[in-house]
């Protein structure tokens, strides 16, 4: 909840500023799109060892249908006319990976290669259904930057790719299994989990496609970076495709919330 709050934080400082620059002559446009995606999405590896790390759709884990998973930015900068232009974002990640297999991790220390293995205790019950207790799930949360080249053709469909940076702040294991009667909830928590050779700073491209007037959208990403540190643990990268894209326009954005909350009233 508060990474919603302090992004709508931005979003008011950012029409401040828009507004003090409104009056100047300049080729540039302040904080003029929001770009986010959310439910309907998945998360997924690629790589050699991406087998050990298959993704599972069964439940909320891997972004599909989970409300808490997502990509959001603002344009902060946008240089171009409104048929084609450039713009660099800044915004938040919150990345989550549902593994099909129940990994326990082993850190030997030292910087040595990190070693994982699935759960040997035959008595963990996962509970492998869509409203089960178990599931073992990466989250992983950063400062995301977007660097987009945006073309619109026609009046309403809106082509947009290019580089992206993602500065990991927060990153845990979770693994939730019944033992008995018993329900158990183990946590690497984000101090630990970056110390087994994490990628700290991560760089992909991502594409998409978005219609205004039907406001809907597709987009896909891939992360060049490893996920974990080139011989120091699993060989995976990250990958996302999503049907949840969004490019709205800041101001027709707020102005719509505005009228809804005075029609309720």
């Amino acid at each position: 909840m508060y990474r919603r709050c302090l992004f709508f934080l931005l979003i008011g400082l950012a029409l401040s500023f828009d507004m003090a620059y409104s009056q100047v002559s300049t080729p540039f446009r302040f904080f003029e799109n929001y770009r986010g995606d959310g439910m309907f999405a998945y998360n997924f590896f690629t790589g050699k060892d991406a087998a050990d790390f298959t993704t599972s759709i069964d439940g909320f884990g891997s972004g599909l249908v989970d409300l808490s998973d997502s990509r959001i930015s603002i344009d902060v900068v946008t240089f171009g006319n409104k048929k084609i232009n450039l713009s660099l974002g800044v915004g938040l990640s919150v990345m989550k990976y549902r593994l099909s297999n129940h990994l326990v991790f082993t850190n030997p220390g030292g910087g040595a290669e990190i070693q994982y293995a699935i759960d040997p205790d035959a008595t963990h019950d996962y509970q492998d259904t869509f409203f089960g207790w178990g599931k073992s799930k990466i989250i992983a949360e950063g400062a995301y930057i977007p660097l987009d080249l945006n073309v619109t053709l026609g009046k309403n469909l809106i082509v947009t790719a290019g580089p992206y940076a993602d500065f990991n702040m927060f990153i845990r294991y979770k693994i939730k299994y019944m033992s008995g009667e018993d329900r158990v909830k183990d946590l690497i928590r984000s101090k630990e989990f970056r110390k087994m050779n994490l990628s700290t700073f991560k760089y992909g491209v991502s594409a998409g496609l978005y219609h205004k007037k039907w406001k809907v959208g597709i987009s896909g990403t891939y992360c060049f970076a490893p996920f974990f540190k080139p011989g120091l643990g699993p060989d995976l990268h990250e990958a996302r495709v999503t049907a949840t894209f969004r490019i709205i326009n800041i101001k027709e954005m707020l102005s719509q919330s505005l009228a809804s909350v005075q029609s309720i009233q």
